[in-house]
């Protein structure tokens, strides 16, 4: 393990809860940065896309990585700072997961749980499907192509209810959907607010034909204390839904060091070739990734940038990233803010990354090994 010993300062502003700013007592915590790389114990980690939609054990001990096209998970073990072995799965077949996924997250038991438009399942990490969750069956809306998942969640408290966050292509249309196995039911929650992301979306063209888009989407996690939040990467703010109660609301915040949304306003219809000039002024005004819960610090941690480009763009024309201002922001979990600050020593997209045990792990690649840079926040 390498130590790079820096420390360095947070103000945490304590709130109390409510719809406007209100005046704060300050305490100070210290972050401190360390680096650390995985022993892949003569096996290859493949880190051609980085580490593919992290996701944790349920005691935050491991890390799953997902191999793209290979059915294949890494699992690395956080405290030996090690991968303790690979997991490989059918392509085809009744135990089959497909070529590719949509995403995958882990259940309260460990279990694999994989989405995508052909296939809701879950599987054990012996190889084996252990349960067709069959969502296209019950709710029949959200098969087909022009409907896409987002994130699957399983209910904390009964393994008949799962939990879907979705999205339409065709009119841009968000919305969760509440899953009942047993009485193979749906019930369809509407997300109004997500409309004004229309106002970021990008249809691009190639010699007057559709060829794509661009937008921000919604994004969730596993749900936690009964509250799925959902985030989007151009608004300071985030949708709680509540399972018991069945509701819905909007929470913003105010930040004193970065804009509260996306400053650029990208047009309407772009033709291929100018597309990548769009895409990269989207990205140098502030973007907001999804918060993290540590469920050991008992808090929420979001990362939000700003990314630096080069003049040039590489050989397949797109453009190459430089830099990055980045603002860390922790929150209780009531989802109130407590206190933001930039992280001067860390100036690279954060986007690969999680928060466990106090600690931010940010992806580094270590001559084609794997590493993180490790904040901790004290």
């Amino acid at each position: 393990m390498k130590h790079i010993g820096m420390a360095f300062g947070l103000l945490i502003l304590s709130s109390c809860t409510g719809n406007t700013p209100e005046s704060s007592a300050i305490r100070e915590f210290t972050l401190s940065q360390d680096t650390v790389r995985i022993d892949p114990k003569g096996s290859i980690i493949n880190l051609k896309y980085g580490i593919s939609h992290p996701e944790l054990s349920s005691e935050g001990n491991y890390l799953y990585h997902y191999n793209y096209g290979e059915a294949r998970f890494d699992k690395v073990n956080l405290e030996k700072l090690e991968l303790e072995r690979t997991l490989q799965y059918e392509k085809e077949g009744p135990n089959g997961m497909g070529r590719n996924i949509s995403g995958y997250a882990l259940t309260g038991t460990d279990q694999i749980m994989v989405w995508s438009g052909l296939l809701n399942a879950l599987f054990d990490q012996e190889g084996k499907k252990v349960r067709d969750l069959k969502l296209t069956k019950i709710a029949p809306e959200i098969e087909g192509p022009e409907t896409f998942p987002i994130r699957l969640m399983e209910h904390p408290g009964d393994p008949n209810k799962f939990y879907g966050l979705y999205g339409r292509w065709l009119d841009h249309q968000f919305f969760l959907i509440r899953f009942d196995l047993e009485s193979e039911s749906y019930e369809k929650i509407p997300l109004p607010e997500t409309r004004k992301l229309n106002d970021y979306r990008m249809e691009i063209e190639h010699e007057g034909k559709p060829a794509g888009g661009f937008s921000p989407k919604p994004m969730a996690h596993a749900i936690q204390d009964n509250k799925i939040v959902i985030t989007n990467g151009a608004f300071n703010e985030a949708y709680v839904y509540d399972i018991l109660t069945d509701s819905l609301h909007l929470k913003t915040w105010e930040s004193q060091l970065t804009p509260n949304q996306n400053e650029y306003k990208l047009p309407k219809t772009v033709e291929l070739l100018q597309a990548e000039e769009h895409y990269m002024k989207f990205n140098e005004s502030i973007y907001f990734l999804p918060p993290k819960w540590d469920p050991v610090s008992q808090r929420y941690i979001r990362l939000s940038f700003t990314t630096q480009f080069s003049e040039n763009l590489n050989e397949y024309g797109e453009a190459i990233e430089i830099g990055a201002e980045v603002y860390l922001t922790v929150f209780d979990k009531e989802l109130n803010m407590l206190g933001e600050q930039h992280l001067d020593q860390y100036q690279k997209n954060p986007r690969q990354h999680f928060f466990t045990d106090n600690k931010i792990w940010l992806y580094e690649n270590m001559d084609d090994e794997l590493g993180f840079v490790r904040i901790t926040v004290d």
